[in-house]
């Protein structure tokens, strides 16, 4: 029982020492615990910075914080408000300027480009003076150009300030210089840069490594060149980030090192503040880890994938003439292949809700088809039929084919004429149908020229027979003459032989009756009748 006291008081010895030597600091998580080979594990702990904040520099959403709403000295990220507004005047960049009195009213041990009251040079280099070589000379010069006075310039920011959300910044200066009334948050910070990045003038400003002033000072022109205070823009330095587009460093006793750095890779814009870091090369340290991090947040989609999940809305064709019992009636899914950059992937946030069908939707108004294919089956797989293009958020342009995913058969020709009678497949040859047309045109003329001739020996006879017809009426009109002759002279020979009888009866003086025999067979009136009928027949005639 002693032994087994003596083991449980060992035991718990041991806890109680492993216990405090977990509490002691050497063995909390710090930012030596980090692991660049897993960047998607980053807590707080693991920056250096006394306050942090990364977020979607598109969207705004925040992705990881370290004291984001503590108040902080931002020392020379001052100049993002002070270039922003700037850009925000309307003052054309290569405006000639004459620098103000003002410039030179800085403290003694401030940054400078330099310039000099006098000097002469374009707006734009100004601006160039105060993101490149954080030059508290071309802040104060900017301010009296935009504001009129330093003090109402300052109210601008302040304003501007405000309507971004910042409720925790207020700003006594334009070039940050440390003054316990000028302060922000990292989140109001990052809130601002973001702003400042949709301006084109100011990405392209703020994310140029090395620039050269055009200055007329005394009569003579002269020309430094000055490089950026931001190391991740420095091919040479070894925290050069390939994607980084700026912005701003910020260094002072009281500020520590401070910098806020931007980024954009595959459609996606990071934006890391860290404030108040011991060493200068910590801010860089702690920017590129929470932008490594930001970036696992997000799926990497290439173009496959992106035209995957638009799916029908610009992947399907209708064939035509696809055979009856087709499964999916004629319905092709494209696919895409032989992409012009096939590195190319579209960051999309994983855990957001819709951020899929945003992006898509995105996908689809940057993307243009073109179909070359007669889309009438017979289609094999992997057939060719359009192409692709792609413009991506950089402005970078994508091309690919488009190839059908499955075969379509056709459907099955119906029987025709040309099927039952082989021959007439000649007549759809041009040469035969031209052929075909002079015969038509020839039997045509043919035919006319008969029906001329015809007409003409049908003419020919009517002549004729008209010639006969007459000749046939004149003979019968010459023996109707001779038969009326004929009974004329008969009847007359009656009517004489009448009368001469009559006479002898009269002579003789005797009394009997007279009867002619062939009285009923000479009839006057019968005479009269067929005289008359003649006569009218010779009138029509």
């Amino acid at each position: 029982m002693a032994v087994l006291r003596r083991k449980l008081s060992i035991m718990l010895a041991l806890a109680l020492l492993l216990s405090a030597l977990w509490s002691l600091p050497g063995y909390a998580v710090g930012p030596e615990d980090y692991e660049p080979a897993v960047p998607q594990v980053l807590e707080p702990a693991h920056l250096y910075a006394q306050a942090a904040v990364l977020l979607d520099g598109v969207s705004g959403r925040v992705l990881l914080t370290k004291n984001p709403r503590e108040r902080m000295y931002p020392a020379s990220t001052t100049k993002i408000m002070t270039v922003m507004l700037a850009l925000e005047s309307g003052i054309a960049l290569d405006t000639p300027i004459i620098v103000p009195q003002q410039a030179a009213q800085i403290p003694q041990d401030s940054t400078l480009v330099p310039v000099f009251p006098g000097d002469q040079m374009p707006f734009g280099d100004l601006l160039y003076g105060c993101m490149l070589a954080s030059g508290n000379d071309a802040a104060n010069a900017v301010a009296v150009l935009v504001g009129g006075t330093v003090d109402a310039f300052v109210e601008r920011m302040n304003r501007r300030a405000a309507e971004l959300g910042c409720a925790d910044t207020h700003f006594v200066n334009p070039h940050g210089y440390h003054d316990p009334d000028h302060y922000t948050t990292a989140l109001d910070l990052a809130r601002i840069t973001q702003a400042a990045l949709e301006n084109e003038d100011f990405r392209r400003i703020a994310s140029t490594e090395r620039y050269t002033f055009t200055i007329r000072r005394d009569g003579e022109d002269i020309t430094p060149t000055r490089a950026n205070t931001n190391l991740l823009l420095n091919d040479e330095s070894r925290y050069y980030y390939a994607n980084c587009i700026g912005v701003k460093t910020g260094t002072h006793s009281m500020a520590g090192n401070c910098f806020v750095g931007a980024s954009e890779k595959d459609g996606v814009r990071m934006v890391a503040v860290a404030l108040n870091c011991a060493e200068d090369s910590q801010r860089f340290t702690d920017v590129i880890r929470m932008m490594n991090y930001g970036y696992t947040r997000y799926d990497a989609m290439t173009m496959e994938q992106l035209f995957a999940a638009a799916g029908d809305r610009i992947g399907t064709l209708q064939i035509s003439n696809a055979i009856n019992s087709d499964p999916q009636q004629g319905v092709l899914s494209l696919r895409i292949a032989r992409v012009s950059n096939p590195e190319y992937t579209r960051m999309v946030a994983a855990d957001v809700e819709g951020a899929m069908d945003e992006a898509v939707d995105d996908f689809i108004s940057r993307t243009t088809m073109t179909i070359t294919h007669n889309m009438t089956a017979p289609v094999s797989e992997g057939e060719i039929m359009g192409s692709l293009r792609y413009v991506g958020q950089s402005g970078e342009v994508i091309n690919a084919l488009l190839i059908a995913s499955r075969s379509i058969k056709e459907q099955p020709p119906r029987m025709n004429l040309t099927d039952m009678f082989p021959f007439l497949k000649y007549f759809q040859d041009l040469r035969v149908q031209v052929l075909l047309l002079l015969m038509a045109v020839i039997g045509l003329l043919l035919a006319i020229a008969a029906a001329a001739r015809s007409g003409i020996r049908q003419r020919e006879r009517a002549k004729i027979y008209q010639v006969r017809r007459r000749q046939e009426l004149h003979a019968e009109r010459a023996e109707n003459k001779r038969r009326r002759d004929r009974a004329r002279r008969h009847r007359e020979a009656v009517r004489r032989d009448r009368r001469e009888k009559w006479e002898r009866h009269l002579s003789d003086d005797r009394d009997y009756d007279f009867v002619y025999d062939d009285e009923d067979d000479f009839d006057d009136d019968e005479y009269d009748d067929f005289d008359d009928d003649y006569d009218d027949f010779d009138e029509d005639y």
